[in-house]
């Protein structure tokens, strides 16, 4: 397959958060799309945290856009200058006050590559130790806690752990503990 060609690409939106672009595409087969829309967003981590009882720690959170509480895995941003990992230590940090004794990475996945730029990184985290209070964005109010595997799943089943990013990373993380 062949990439597009981008002939033309107008910022629309451009903040601290997102950048938008308006893309005109012209595609292997001659024909041109305009405008293609395109999400440019910093990358993401995911934390799935594991307790030495096989627990998996858990963050809920009211989410705007749906206007639900979720329940998810840790995780958030990769501010700039910031590797993946410590990234994902801070977020973990930040929103339990866990940190934890042993890290590895479990690799990285799109978010949505039709429309967005940005990638997830996901790790593994064991040996959790608790170190003081979480450190919450003004923008967050956010309730930690464990649950069993099966408990995860049944809440897959339920919809109160919603968001398909963090599902799929929860499978990718139980799977490397297989």
């Amino acid at each position: 397959m062949k990439p597009w060609e981008t002939l033309n690409s107008k910022i629309l939106i451009k903040d601290d958060w997102i950048t938008l672009s308006s893309d005109t595409c012209k595609l292997p087969n001659g024909s041109t799309i305009a405008p293609y829309y395109v999400l440019h967003e910093r990358d993401w981590v995911h934390v799935f945290a594991q307790a030495d009882d096989g627990r998996i720690l858990t963050v809920k959170q009211f989410r705007y856009a749906a206007r639900q509480v979720c329940i998810e895995l840790p995780g958030g941003v990769i501010d700039e200058g910031e590797t993946a990992l410590l990234a994902a230590q801070r977020e973990l940090l930040e929103e339990t006050g866990y940190t934890a004794n042993y890290w590895q990475t479990l690799g990285s996945m799109y978010a949505n590559p039709a429309r967005q730029t940005n990638s997830i990184h996901l790790f593994l985290a064991t040996g959790l130790n608790l170190m003081g209070k979480q450190q919450l964005d003004v923008s967050e109010e956010i309730e930690f806690d464990f649950l069993t595997i099966p408990e995860i799943q049944q809440k897959i089943e339920t919809n109160e752990f919603s968001q398909a990013l963090h599902i799929a990373s929860f499978y990718r993380g139980l799977h490397a503990l297989t």
